[in-house]
């Protein structure tokens, strides 16, 4: 579905819910046109195909880059921070944390996320690693002019070490990639996530104030119709809420599977193996940033609890 935001910024999104597999993406028409990511199904880009001259990834996840087929005539940009995980498979490896699995979920993996996930027709690969040669590298402050929009590249980490956000200034849009707004809040849970510059990242957002917003997996939010800065807060804040409640949880020592295992860890509505062990790395991240800041410990025979 294409809606159109002003007479050169269309919002794209998938036939279904923009969910894994799916993502959200923009399309700025122009000269060069543009689009950013490419993850919202073969039918959503039926219409665009033969207009884009330049693709910007903001992050090397497969729901946002599994549709660079339908553009082989596109110049594609990604970030520097990640632009080896397009090339090698074994550093795309790398970022996932998969190495953590069985230390984490007390078993070794069974299945591969490809096994377990059935893809729409639509969607022309399955997960894993994805080749991509790239003819440009997105650095923060980049900017595209296309003629109608300057685009400029926001560097936002802590979903990913090389997650972009991209600014329309001129019309006030910013696309904020995959600090998405989710009710589940912001998802931290790969080797190359991190939980500071996560919140770093909202932070900077915050402070742009944007007069649209769109995210890669809702809807689009307008300041007339919401407080966009207090949604961006309300998304961290989940989080934040998390963790105050693991520091609550240590009033005494307490095993990494018992603070696992507790309701208030993991925010996935649907519960598998994959998302349990999504939800323990941010336990994780959640633990050793409590430890830095000097407000836990970790004991002896692996337990935590709180600095006294």
């Amino acid at each position: 579905m294409i809606v159109e935001i002003n007479k050169n910024v269309q919002f794209i999104r998938p036939a279904g819910k923009a969910v894994f597999p799916y993502c959200n993406s923009v399309f700025i028409n122009g000269d060069p046109s543009v689009l950013i990511d490419v993850g919202s199904g073969g039918r959503a880009y039926h219409q665009l195909r033969k207009q884009v001259d330049i693709v910007l990834l903001s992050h090397n996840h497969f729901d946002h880059i599994n549709g660079i087929s339908f553009f082989p005539n596109a110049q594609v940009w990604a970030s520097r921070e990640e632009a080896p995980g397009y090339q090698d498979a074994s550093v795309y490896a790398s970022y996932n944390g998969y190495q953590h699995w069985e230390k984490l979920m007390g078993q070794p993996r069974k299945q591969r996320l490809a096994q377990t996930t059935v893809m729409p027709d639509d969607i022309p690969v399955q997960p894993g690693f994805i080749p991509i040669d790239l003819d440009g590298i997105i650095d923060d402050g980049l900017k595209w002019d296309t003629g109608k929009e300057q685009i400029i590249a926001l560097h936002t980490p802590g979903h990913s070490h090389g997650h972009y956000s991209f600014w329309l200034e001129s019309s006030g849009i910013l696309f904020s990639g995959d600090i998405d707004l989710s009710p589940n809040g912001p998802w931290y849970g790969a080797e190359n996530s991190d939980f500071d510059q996560l919140e770093a990242s909202v932070r900077k957002l915050e402070q742009i104030d944007p007069a649209v917003l769109i995210t890669s997996h809702r809807r689009m939010f307008k300041r007339e119709e919401a407080d966009i800065p207090q949604l961006l807060r309300d998304y961290l804040d989940i989080a934040l809420q998390k963790e105050h409640h693991v520091l609550e949880y240590l009033e005494k020592p307490r095993t990494f599977a018992d603070i696992a295992d507790q309701p208030f860890i993991s925010t996935y509505p649907t519960q598998t193996e994959h998302t349990k062990f999504w939800s323990r790395m941010m336990l994780l991240k959640h633990l050793k940033r409590l430890k830095a800041q000097g407000l836990i410990v970790e004991g002896e025979e692996g337990h935590w609890y709180r600095y006294r």
